[in-house]
């Protein structure tokens, strides 16, 4: 799977059978998804639940989270066991850095990849690299197992 940052709140997820879109437009290959609920095409899921999508496929569940808060039980047992996280950084229009930590830490994911127009204080916050790489790619025995890997991709 390849994950390509289009910038603001879009990302591209390339997997073995189809190309989904996530962000202000969602796509399932070809076929638009006009809002909340659950859509699957070429056995790529796709669940849009409280302003929270997820993309299940290849075994690996992705996340993204443009504006989040801290969330309540009910809402954590809603998550599948998300392993990538796609989440928006930086207030205004995103996630405050701060509460984004917060949600970083309930959903516990293997690997987190910002997005947003400020990425800074988030990566220093994180320890991360400010490194930028042009695309994410990732199969589920590359995952971390027990640590949290931060992903700074460059928006396309």
């Amino acid at each position: 799977m390849t994950i390509i940052w289009e910038g603001a709140d879009k990302f591209s997820i390339k997997t073995k059978n189809l190309t989904c879109k996530i962000g202000s437009q969602n796509k399932l290959g070809e076929l638009e998804i006009p809002g909340p609920g659950e859509y699957e095409v070429s056995g790529v899921q796709m669940e849009i639940i409280d302003g929270i999508i997820q993309v299940f496929s290849e075994g690996m569940t992705i996340g993204h989270i443009k504006k989040g808060k801290v969330l309540t039980d009910d809402e954590l047992e809603k998550l599948n066991n998300i392993n990538i996280l796609l989440i928006g950084v930086g207030g205004k229009e995103y996630t405050e850095t701060k509460t984004a930590l917060e949600v970083i830490s309930q959903i516990d994911p293997a690997v987190v990849v910002p997005m947003g127009a400020d990425l800074e204080e988030f990566i220093k916050e994180e320890n991360a690299s400010n490194k930028e790489i042009e695309e994410f790619k990732v199969a589920k025995a590359d995952l971390p197992a027990d640590s949290l890997d931060i992903v700074v991709l460059k928006a396309k």
